[in-house]
C-alpha cells in the first residue's frame, strides 16, 4: 500500500466496497466530520488509488483501476502503444497507453505480450501510409467505383485498427460526440490543427465547409470543434434539411448513403465560390456526403477551383459503415 494512514485506507475499503460512492456516504459509514473525510479523500486522489467523477454536487469517487506498471518489463514499443492506445471500459472510463491496453488484455483474457507484439505489427505498416501526419484515402472511399467531385481525400487516423477496435483518434471522436465532453473535442482539436494547416497550405485553401450534424445535440461536435480550430477564413455554409428523417449513419448500402447525402445535405447557391474549399468532417465511412458536398460546391462556383475533404477519422477498408458516430 502506498504512503497513507490507517483512516485513509478504510476510506479507501469503504469505497473498493460500495464506489462509485459519495462524500457523504463515507462520512456517515466512518461517522467522521466532512473536513476529515475530505483530507482522506484529497490524499487518496494524490496518490492515485481513487478517482472522482460528476459535477458538484454530485461528485462520486471510485477505486482507480490502474496496474503497477513497475511489473512490466519496458521495451521499445511501448511508446508508441503509450501516444497511440485509448480503452475505454463498458462503463465509459478512460484508460490510455500502456495502463489502457493492459486493461483491454485482462478483460479479453488476451496475452499481454503477444497483443502488444501484433498491436505493433499492424500499426507500424499502417502508419507508413502517411505523409504528413495524414493518409490519403481517394481510392478507398465510394469504393472506388463512383465519379468522384473531390480532388483529394485525407483523413488523420482510420476509425479502427484489426481487432483492437478503434483508434485512439476513433476513441476521441467516438466519445466526444457521444459525451458531448467540450474537453474530448479540444483535444481532438489539437491533435488534427496541424494536419488540416498542411492541406491549407499546400492546396492553397481559401474556404472552408463543416458538415453539419446529423443528429440534433445539446454541445454539436462540429460547433466546438470549429472554435478550437480557430481558422481565419471565409466559410462556405453547408445545411442539413431540417425535414430529413433518416440519418445517413443509419443506412448500410453505399447507394442509399449517395441518395441521402444529395437530398439531405444543401449549399446556398447565391454564395460566391470561386477558390479553393477545404471540406471538414468528423468521421466518413463511404465518402458520400464529402462527395455529394463537393458536387455541389462545384456546381456553384464560377472558376475552376479544387475541393478537398478533411476527417478526422475514416474507413480502413474501402466503404465501411462507421455507424456509431
Amino acid at each position: 500500500m502506498k504512503n497513507i494512514s490507517k483512516e485513509a485506507e478504510k476510506v479507501l475499503e469503504i469505497i473498493k466496497s460500495y464506489g462509485p460512492v459519495r462524500s457523504t456516504e463515507i462520512v456517515k459509514i466512518l461517522n467522521v466530520s466532512t473536513k476529515t473525510a475530505y483530507k482522506h479523500l484529497s490524499k487518496l486522489l494524490d496518490e492515485q488509488l481513487i478517482k472522482k467523477t460528476g459535477i458538484t454536487p454530485k461528485v462520486f469517487y471510485s477505486v482507480n483501476k490502474t496496474i503497477d506498471l513497475d511489473l512490466i518489463l519496458p521495451d521499445k514499443n511501448d511508446n508508441i502503444i503509450e501516444q497511440n492506445y485509448i480503452y475505454v471500459s463498458p462503463s465509459g472510463e478512460i484508460f490510455r497507453g500502456i495502463n489502457g491496453f493492459h486493461i483491454w488484455c485482462q478483460k479479453n483474457n488476451f496475452d499481454f505480450s503477444k497483443e502488444k507484439e501484433l498491436f505493433i505489427s499492424q500499426f507500424k505498416p499502417i502508419q507508413k501510409l502517411k505523409k504528413n501526419e495524414l493518409f490519403s484515402a481517394k481510392k478507398i472511399i465510394l469504393s472506388g467505383k463512383k465519379t468522384m467531385y473531390l480532388d483529394n481525400i485525407f483523413f488523420s487516423d482510420f476509425y479502427t485498427i484489426g481487432h483492437f477496435g478503434k483508434t485512439k483518434l476513433g476513441q476521441l471522436v467516438y466519445l466526444g460526440k457521444s459525451s458531448q465532453d467540450k474537453n474530448l473535442i479540444m483535444e481532438i482539436a489539437k491533435l488534427a490543427r496541424p494536419a488540416i494547416i498542411r492541406i491549407i497550405e499546400k492546396y492553397k485553401i481559401k474556404n472552408l465547409c463543416f458538415i453539419p450534424p446529423t443528429i440534433d445535440r445539446k454541445i454539436q461536435f462540429m460547433d466546438i470543434f470549429r472554435k478550437w480550430l480557430n481558422f481565419d477564413l471565409p466559410e462556405i455554409t453547408a445545411v442539413k434539411i431540417p425535414n430529413s428523417k433518416i440519418p445517413q449513419k443509419t443506412l448500410r448500402k453505399l447507394e442509399d448513403r449517395i441518395i441521402n447525402a444529395q437530398t439531405t445535405i444543401a449549399v446556398n447557391p447565391s454564395q460566391i465560390i470561386n477558390s479553393n474549399v477545404l471540406i471538414i468532417d468528423d468521421a466518413t465511412g463511404s465518402g458520400a456526403t464529402l462527395n455529394e458536398t463537393s458536387k455541389k460546391i462545384k456546381n456553384i462556383s464560377t472558376k475552376n477551383i479544387k475541393v478537398i475533404g478533411y476527417s478526422v477519422v475514416g474507413s480502413y477498408k474501402g466503404f465501411d459503415i462507421i455507424s456509431e458516430v
